[in-house]
């Protein structure tokens, strides 16, 4: 073979391993596009921006609605979700339905298409109302602040709704410099906003790798480094209930409710009206007992004959919001067809 040949073949040789590195390099390229294209990306969507506590994009299952006077309303399975996952209703006389909403130590009656609403009791006017569109019942949250303790705040002009739980833990901060709030954990990633020294913004997770997720006070949320925050502290805490721990039938006020007290009681405790008029009987009662006595008060079930559980189950976490709101606790008897975890979520001692 002659020198000519050779110098053909090895050209050939050299323009293909050229070929595959060519292609080796575009491919490693396309990957490292598709593996980082994440970091600069920025949403760009014209939907609705919502942050429920620490909770930022939250997928709601039906859009937020607006009326024309501002009230912000979210859907029924929205507020079951996020707000009070035992929120039910029970149809009244003109098959309306009325809304029952147990929130801490609050009771919400809300019903359908009427411009009121009771809380633990008193009536209370609202300019909107709960409404029914395309089959989706909606509640106008932005009025029932205080009802579920939340501050619900809609920023039109960047079309960003953020819902702040007041009852939840809170940490605040100082950024310390001119820092990009960034979309993602890393240095390279699309930057948001400029963050200002001395703006104030809320931690809501810190990820444990020098980064912290943060919410603006517009409510733009995305990662700064931790380094980069002073004043770091906690503004609010947790807020618990009186666990009524300390159960003593000797030395507290005790007033026991058993198969005998109330006439009729497996059929009154399966409408919420039913419901209700033992509920409001047992206030006078143990209210006298505090007028006559203050000292630790209790509402003690002691109910055997129980057919319907799920009834039960409502008039005992109605009645523990009811009484935890004066400052009385609500202890009930087990008995065999009770779920005992299920009766400790909605009393505050199981015996």
């Amino acid at each position: 073979m002659n020198s000519k040949k050779k110098n053909k073949i090895k050209f050939k040789k050299n323009s293909l391993i050229g070929k595959i590195v060519l292609v080796a390099v575009l491919l490693v390229a396309v990957l490292y596009i598709l593996r980082y294209a994440a970091y600069f990306k920025r949403a760009t969507s014209d939907e609705m921006a919502v942050i429920i506590q620490n909770e930022s994009n939250v997928e709601l299952s039906n859009s937020v609605y607006i009326d024309e006077n501002g009230i912000i309303y979210l859907s029924e399975a929205d507020v079951q979700r996020y707000l009070n996952q035992d929120l039910y209703y029970e149809k009244n006389d003109s098959n309306m339905r009325r809304y029952i909403s147990i929130s801490q130590n609050k009771i919400l009656e809300i019903t359908e298409n009427e411009n009121h609403m009771f809380v633990n009791g008193t009536r209370e006017k609202i300019k909107g109302k709960v409404l029914e569109k395309d089959g989706i019942y909606y509640f106008p949250i932005s009025e029932l602040e205080n009802v579920y303790n939340i501050e619900v705040d809609y920023l039109k002009d960047l079309n960003r709704l953020n819902i702040e739980k007041l009852s939840e833990e809170k940490v605040v901060a100082v950024v310390n410099r001119n820092i990009p709030l960034k979309y993602k954990m890393t240095n390279i990633s699309k930057d948001i906003e400029e963050l200002q020294q001395g703006d104030n913004v809320t931690i809501i997770q810190d990820m444990n790798n020098g980064w912290v997720r943060v919410k603006t006070a517009d409510y733009a949320v995305g990662y700064v480094k931790k380094s980069k925050l002073v004043s770091i502290e906690k503004e609010r805490y947790n807020l618990s209930q009186n666990d009524y721990d300390k159960f003593d039938e000797k030395s507290s006020n005790v007033v026991v409710v058993t198969d005998e007290t109330y006439s009729g009681f497996k059929e009154k405790i399966v409408k919420y009206d039913g419901r209700q008029e033992i509920e409001k009987d047992l206030i006078n009662k143990v209210s006298s007992e505090i007028a006559k006595q203050p000292r630790d008060t209790f509402v003690k079930i002691d109910i055997s004959s129980i057919d319907n559980v799920d009834n039960y189950y409502k008039f005992l976490k109605e009645l523990k919001a009811r009484m935890n709101n004066l400052g009385v606790g609500v202890v009930v008897t087990a008995q065999p067809n009770l779920n005992k975890d299920i009766l400790k979520g909605i009393t505050n001692i199981v015996l």
